[in-house]
Order: C-alpha cells, then sequence, then structure tokens
C-alpha cells in the first residue's frame, strides 16, 4: 500500500501575501466570491496547489485559484471593508479607462446656490448733467432766505441781497447772495450723480479748480450739516485779478451734493469766515410742500 506523502504548507503569512496580490488588506475574516456567484466565508490559513485553503465553520475548503472571483476581507468579521475588483489584465494597445471626476452632489448644489446668490456689483456713480429748471421759486422770511424749487433754507446776513442774475461762473448755482459791494459772496450749487454721490470725489475739487485761476486748498476737514456727514475746504484762489478766499462745505441729498460756497477778499476773510461758518449751520433741507408753492414767493 503506497502510503500518500503531504507536501509542507506554506505560512499563512505568504498565504496571505498571495491573496493581497489581489489588491486586499488581510483582516480577520475573508469572503471568496467565486465566479459562479457562490460564496465561501472563512479564514485563509494556506496555498497550496495553486488552490486557497480555506478553514469554515463547517471544516477546512480548498478553493482553486482560478475559480475564485475575488476576495473581501472583513472589518472585525462583520462588514466588508473593502470590495475591490482584482485588476483585469489589459490586451496590448488597451487604453486604461478613467472615469471622470464629478462634484458630489451636495457640493454641486452649494456651488450652483453660490452662483445664483453672488451679487451683482452697482454702476459706477458718476456725476450727470442736469439742466436747471426755467425758473426758480425762491422767497426770503426775515433773516432765512428759503429755496422753494430745492426745497432747502438757511440764514441771511441782514443787509445782503439775493442777486437776480447769478454769476455764470458758479455753473450750476441756484441762488447767490451777498453784500451790496459785491466783496462778499455765498452761492449755493447742486451737481447730480447717477447713483449714490461721492463727497470725496476729485469732481467736487476740480469744478472750484476750474472756477477759479490758481486754486489752492489750504485745508479740507469732516464736519455736519443739518445732521448730515459734510467735507468743508478752505481754499484761495484768483477771479478777474482779484485774489479771493473762500470756505466751502459739500454735503449729499438724494442722489445730489449740495455745494454752499462763500467768498471774500483776502482782507475780509478772517471776519467773514465766522459769518461763513453761520450760514452753514443754519442750512436746513426741507420737505416737499404738500400743495402749490406760495404765490408770495420769488421767480427768478
Amino acid at each position: 500500500m503506497e502510503t500518500i506523502q503531504h507536501r509542507p504548507k506554506l505560512r499563512v503569512p505568504l498565504a496571505v501575501m498571495i491573496a493581497a496580490s489581489f489588491g486586499l488588506v488581510p483582516a480577520a475574516a475573508e469572503e471568496l466570491v467565486l465566479k459562479d456567484g457562490q460564496k465561501v466565508v472563512g479564514t485563509i490559513v494556506g496555498f497550496e496547489n495553486d488552490m486557497f485553503r480555506v478553514e469554515t465553520e463547517f471544516g477546512f475548503a480548498l478553493i482553486r485559484k482560478d475559480k475564485v472571483e475575488t476576495v473581501n476581507f472583513n472589518a472585525g468579521g462583520k462588514d466588508a471593508a473593502s470590495k475591490k475588483q482584482p485588476e483585469r489584465k489589459k490586451t496590448p494597445g488597451e487604453s486604461p479607462a478613467e472615469k471622470p471626476s464629478r462634484p458630489a452632489p451636495a457640493e454641486a448644489a452649494s456651488s450652483a446656490a453660490a452662483v445664483k446668490r453672488a451679487p451683482v456689483p452697482p454702476p459706477v456713480s458718476k456725476p450727470v448733467d442736469e439742466p436747471m429748471p426755467a425758473s426758480v421759486q425762491e422767497h426770503v422770511d426775515g433773516a432765512s432766505y428759503v429755496n422753494d424749487s430745492f426745497h432747502f433754507a438757511m440764514f441771511r446776513p441782514l443787509g445782503w441781497k439775493v442777486f437776480e442774475n447769478v454769476p455764470k461762473e458758479t455753473g450750476s448755482a441756484m441762488v447767490a447772495f451777498g453784500t451790496e459791494d459785491e466783496q462778499t459772496l455765498l452761492f449755493v450749487d447742486r451737481q447730480v450723480w447717477s447713483g449714490t454721490p461721492d463727497l470725496k470725489s476729485d469732481f467736487v475739487e476740480d469744478k472750484l479748480r476750474k472756477t477759479y485761476p490758481e486754486y489752492q486748498k489750504i485745508s479740507e476737514s469732516r464736519t455736519e450739516i443739518d445732521g448730515r456727514p459734510a467735507i468743508q475746504r478752505v481754499f484761495r484762489g484768483v477771479l478777474d485779478g482779484v485774489e479771493w478766499h473762500g470756505l466751502s462745505v459739500h454735503v449729499a441729498q438724494g442722489n445730489a451734493v449740495f455745494g454752499i460756497v462763500g467768498l471774500t477778499s483776502a482782507e475780509t476773510f478772517q471776519f467773514e469766515q465766522a459769518i461763513f461758518n453761520k450760514i452753514f449751520k443754519s442750512f436746513r433741507f426741507l420737505p416737499p410742500p404738500a400743495g402749490a408753492s406760495s404765490s408770495a414767493g420769488l421767480t427768478r
């Protein structure tokens, strides 16, 4: 009787290394999926003669390697830790298939929402030309000057007259008044903007520079007019060959910038500056009247 001698079994670590050739990581229990769909659950304890030696709850089983589709290693013997398929050998000339990278549904939805919520930048605001009305309704009430067309009022010093013809140098001036000798003059102009006005814009100072040759800004500071932020400037320049000193404030109302500019000679500036400041502090905007303008008003 011929005695069959068993070949020595491979040690477990080497068997696990062979199983790792399927691209898997060993764990406590394995599931071998056969090509015919059957599954064998157990622990691979060896590999011999191109066969896996698997210890199952029913005993040991030898499974040919070419019958195995894949091996799943389970974490802790419960859920599958990996279901990676073994790499199929590529035929010559075959290019590897690559799956296009697609964003997760949540990421795609978030990106789409961000695009929809992206605020549209507002258009850049800039000065626009708006013609003055054919006539300006205004009246004087004691020591107050009231402009009914543009709805503002301010202090008018005693003895100062309202000029019938506003000087052309003021451009968009709505009113001008001053002393009888015209050595001191104050006017109010308005610049309309396409959007939110910019008090710090160079346009305001450029307008003064164009009006007064040799214009030179002496100082600039922040102040308030009628409870609103305003910019005050002290400057000097030359007009008709005479050196003038000036004090101006600019304040926004709606989409327009109102400029109140006081001018006087260099000799009287220190005195008149106090008068200008009193007028600036008295300046206030008025609500539009509910009815028509008073017939007692002046019309220019």
